[in-house]
């Protein structure tokens, strides 16, 4: 069995049909690898609805577009619409309807209020060069785990503290801190759900932690998708960047 991820959420959003061995003896950065090659080959759209605090849920329409060289998904609620545009090789790209594309702090800014941010959904830290295998034994959810840290510079977060399940190498936990060693943020998948051929995670959950604060206090949002169909047949023109362009305000090129 496959899960496919839908955080990259693409790569937090699918399995596949078929699980390896479990193995210890792995370097952190292949174990990474084997993450991301774990992305779905057809097209598929989804059904959330992310909760914020003790507002009512919004509802969220999620449709992701692959193709051999790049996954290309849309986050859309209302009159909110974000797209992640993550090459199989190289760092995502986030743009947002009406402003176009975020980059540098802008990538920070929160989706529809929530937890999430637009970069928290392209899990770039997954594709950083520093990592090293903390625990090739670690638990949770009662699930087998590697325990992996990776780091970079220049980025929003300066490491982030990843658990991998040992058999279906899926993303179950992460965890982000500051340069001052502050956690800020931790990412859950809660459960899953077999849409088609293909598993996806249910439930995500994001939580930010100001800094100096306890656990009890994080800020905490959720992610539950309800629906889904797998294998849709997606226009490319509605993930044409040029319809999230700052002077975008609907057409051909958007989705509908």
């Amino acid at each position: 069995m496959r899960i496919y991820p839908i955080l990259a959420l693409p790569v937090l959003l699918s399995f596949s049909a078929y699980a390896d061995s479990p193995s210890t003896n792995q370097d952190a950065r292949v174990i990474l690898q084997k993450v991301l090659a774990n992305r779905p080959v057809k097209d598929f759209s989804l059904k959330a609805r992310l909760f914020v605090g003790d507002a009512d849920p919004v509802m969220v329409d999620i449709l992701v577009k692959n193709i051999a060289t790049e996954t290309r998904t849309i986050y859309r609620a209302a009159q909110t619409q974000a797209l992640v545009v993550q090459p199989v090789n190289g760092e995502p790209h986030f743009y947002l309807r009406g402003v176009g594309e975020l980059t540098d702090a802008k990538r920070m800014e929160r989706l529809l209020g929530s937890e999430f941010s637009y970069y928290d959904l392209g899990l770039p830290f997954l594709r950083w060069a520093n990592a090293k295998l903390l625990d090739a034994d670690d638990r949770v959810r009662a699930r087998d785990c590697f325990a992996i840290e990776t780091s970079a510079e220049g980025q929003p977060y300066a490491r982030v503290k990843i658990w991998i399940d040992k058999e279906y190498y899926a993303l179950l936990r992460a965890e982000a801190f500051d340069k001052n060693e502050n956690l800020v943020r931790r990412f859950a998948v809660t459960s899953f759900k077999k849409i088609g051929e293909a598993w996806i995670p249910r439930g995500l959950e994001a939580a930010v932690l100001p800094p100096g604060q306890s656990l009890p206090n994080q800020q905490k949002s959720r992610l539950e998708v309800y629906e889904g169909n797998y294998d849709t047949q997606l226009p490319v023109a509605w993930f044409a960047t040029e319809g999230f362009g700052a002077t975008a305000s609907g057409g051909r090129n958007t989705a509908p």
